[in-house]
């Protein structure tokens, strides 16, 4: 596939499955609003952190970005293969798409990057003290006039966090989730920031299918009738 196939992003296209990969219809409304808000009329130099599969990376290389996508060790051996498939991967100097291993707790940039992007990164990193250093660390990445553009698993309601203390037990991993409370500080750092959130009921689906059925219903419902604390996925964007 290549980048003359893409058609214009939607929210159940093949694409969307690629930036996203689980809870798609959820987390494609983070996606959508991303689009509505990316800057427009020049090439942007691009950093995504704790990439994974490099869907936020794969993103932003298709409508013409250099990006650099990084994730704490193995980057290209998670991301490339789906990046080759659409045609944007590469070395420096030789395609859209670098790779870089880089600890999100140790960001080593400076006022290098027009954009930074995360996806479902910093309940990953460990302590609330890593979680703030990370967060200091974008923002120092951040060029003057740069744009943050993130989606992140917010802490939810008692029945969210017992869903997934059971998931990381039988994963035997763990993950420090956290709330808007906890973001906004870091967020007002920033000269404007719009933070939003989605998701309730979605989460509890056992299949793709189910999610899918249930994020609809959240859309339709639930999604205005919750109050936002109970919500699990935040999103937005600031400019530095």
């Amino acid at each position: 596939m290549s980048a003359d196939d893409i058609r214009p992003l939607e929210r159940d296209s093949e694409l969307m499955h690629d930036i996203v990969t689980w809870d798609v219809r959820t987390w494609s409304t983070a996606v959508l609003f991303w689009q509505e808000v990316l800057p427009q009329g020049r090439k942007l130099r691009c950093l995504e952190l704790g990439a994974g599969p490099g869907g936020p990376s794969l993103w932003l290389a298709l409508q013409g970005h250099d990006v650099l996508c990084t994730n704490w060790q193995a980057t290209e051996a998670q991301a490339g293969r789906l990046h080759e498939r659409y045609g944007v991967s590469g070395r420096a100097g030789a395609g859209k798409i670098e790779y870089r291993d880089v600890d999100a707790t140790q960001i080593p940039f400076e006022n290098e990057f027009d954009l930074v992007v995360f996806k479902s990164v910093i309940g990953g990193v460990g302590t609330k003290a890593a979680q703030d250093a990370a967060m200091r660390g974008i923002h120092r990445a951040l060029k003057p006039g740069g744009t943050l553009i993130f989606a992140e698993n917010l802490r939810g309601t008692v029945l969210h966090r017992l869903a997934r203390a059971i998931a990381y037990k039988v994963r035997g991993t763990s993950w420090r989730y956290v709330t808007v409370k906890e973001l906004v500080p870091h967020l007002a750092e920033y000269s404007s920031h719009d933070i939003r959130t989605t998701g309730f009921l979605s989460m509890f689906g056992l299949r793709e299918g189910q999610r899918n059925a249930l994020a609809a219903a959240d859309d339709a419902v639930f999604n205005r009738l919750v109050p936002v604390p109970w919500h699990y996925v935040g999103y937005g964007t600031a400019t530095k």
